[in-house]
């Protein structure tokens, strides 16, 4: 008979056999729990991406738990990766109570660290709308039941359904908070205590005295706002640094400007202005000295009675009132001339800019033969003084160019021996002398890309004649 008691040891050589193997080919079991919990740490994607988009099954944390049941087990017990939800509400079959106990299943593992969470709602092709309702309304309720440990919220309800706004106590932890709603009736400001928000999108932040306006330093308005709003935000937020608002004022026209304009000493970027009608009763009631990223938006397509002269010479205006200095520009279906462009670009404000953007929903002739010469330097290649825009490292062009031949690619070489490392182009054609060009500049590492567009119907309005050329 053999030994019987040679029979552990021979089970325990299997597992010793077993613990070498791993150690030796996968060295990562050796590593402590603690230094594993950091790696799945690392793992989770940051804060603007779970807020981007919803977070696969095969992404951190639920990837970790799908290797292993020792790996489920350590990551189950690491509150850092679970205080991160974002929930997406699209499917109408989907049972209540159980996506409310997954919510609070997950939100349970974060242990009492600060939450950052998301809802995205779009139940607006239900047939039950009371279904519908009741889904959003039960994940809001869940979500609000925790705003004790709010740090970052985003909500996003496309829906027309009537979605009522939890009772809501303090926020003690709160720094950013962002909704997103068809609902133009819904303005969530139920705010009682939030000492730390510093970004927060609601059109009454001026009005609300819970919202500590005199902290907020990013607000993105994504509901449709009028410039009284927009400048009484610019008027009690001091501390504001980005400005990111949407325009849309039947009145506008009839905005009278300021005996004194509203001045902002910290604004640096002031972004996606839309204006629907016209913005130059915005631009003449403002003073921005910080200002350095600027993007306008004017529909001036959708309306006759748009006056872009007007437009050009607020912008104008408020450059030499606020003596900011640009470094970045974005200027989109704006109605400009060629004149208006180069105007823009030769004023003060504009001498530092690194990124230039221009575009039209039309192809427009802005970017024309003046403009690009402007823009070369012929006299003196190594003399960056006498050049317009000395610094300009990014430059997008999107159905705005009309040059002649070769002009473009001339302009690019000389600029590639200054500062300019990105091109992109959105044209009906290149010429091929531009084409040969480019491709010198991309092998003298400047970064290109050009997309061309479908010729319009030949029967279409010509835009020769849309401009009266001024050269003053």
């Amino acid at each position: 008979m053999p030994d019987q008691t040679a029979l552990p040891k021979k089970g325990g050589r299997k597992r010793a056999k077993q613990q070498w193997f791993k150690q030796r080919y996968f060295p990562f079991h050796c590593l402590p729990p603690e230094i594993i919990a950091e790696i799945f740490v690392l793992c989770v994607p940051d804060i603007e991406e779970v807020f981007k988009s919803i977070r696969p099954k095969d992404a951190a944390p639920l990837l970790l738990c799908n290797v292993s049941s020792s790996w489920r087990s350590l990551a189950l017990s690491i509150p850092r990766l679970w205080n991160e939800l974002s929930i997406r509400i699209t499917n109408p079959w989907l049972n209540i109570d159980l996506s409310i106990a997954m919510a609070e299943s997950w939100i349970a593992r974060s242990g009492e660290l600060p939450l950052s969470l998301r809802v995205y709602a779009y139940p607006w092709a239900w047939n039950d709308k009371r279904q519908a309702t009741a889904m959003v309304q039960a994940h809001l309720n869940t979500f609000f039941c925790y705003a004790s440990r709010w740090e970052y919220v985003h909500i996003d309800f496309m829906t027309t359904y009537a979605i009522s706004f939890p009772e809501l106590g303090p926020t003690p932890l709160l720094r950013k908070f962002s909704y997103s709603t068809s609902w133009r009736n819904w303005d969530p400001c139920p705010f009682t205590s939030c000492p730390l928000l510093s970004a927060f999108p609601s059109r009454s932040v001026a009005s609300n005295p819970d919202i500590p306006g005199h902290r907020l330093t990013h607000i993105t308005m994504e509901t449709n706002t009028s410039t009284h709003q927009a400048l009484n935000i610019l008027r009690v937020c001091k501390m504001l640094v980005e400005f990111n608002v949407d325009i849309d004022n039947d009145s506008l026209d009839q905005v009278k400007p300021l005996q004194k304009p509203v001045e902002n000493q910290s604004l640096r970027s002031f972004r996606t202005l839309w204006a629907y009608i016209t913005c130059s009763g915005l631009l003449q009631s403002l003073t921005l000295p910080a200002l350095t990223d600027f993007s306008l938006y004017t529909d001036f397509e959708s309306l006759s009675s748009i006056s872009t002269r007007s437009v050009h010479t607020q912008l104008l205006r408020l450059f030499t009132r606020s003596r900011c200095k640009l470094e970045k520009l974005k200027l989109e279906n704006c109605g400009f001339n060629d004149a208006d462009i180069l105007k823009c670009l030769k004023h003060d404000s504009c001498s530092l800019l690194t990124v230039l953007e221009i575009s039209n929903d039309f192809n427009r002739p802005m970017f024309t033969d003046r403009v690009i010469l402007a823009l070369t330097n012929k006299d003196d290649l190594l003399e960056v003084n006498n050049v317009l825009l000395p610094n300009l490292s990014r430059l997008s062009l999107d159905m705005c160019l009309s040059a002649s031949a070769g002009v473009l690619g001339d302009m690019v070489l000389n600029r590639c021996l200054y500062q300019l490392k990105s091109l992109t182009l959105l044209v009906r054609k290149v010429d091929d002398t531009d084409i040969e060009c480019l491709e010198k500049a991309g092998k003298m590492g400047l970064d290109v890309n050009i997309i061309t567009t479908i010729e319009r119907d030949p029967d279409s309005e010509s835009t020769e004649d849309l401009y009266d050329i001024d050269d003053s």
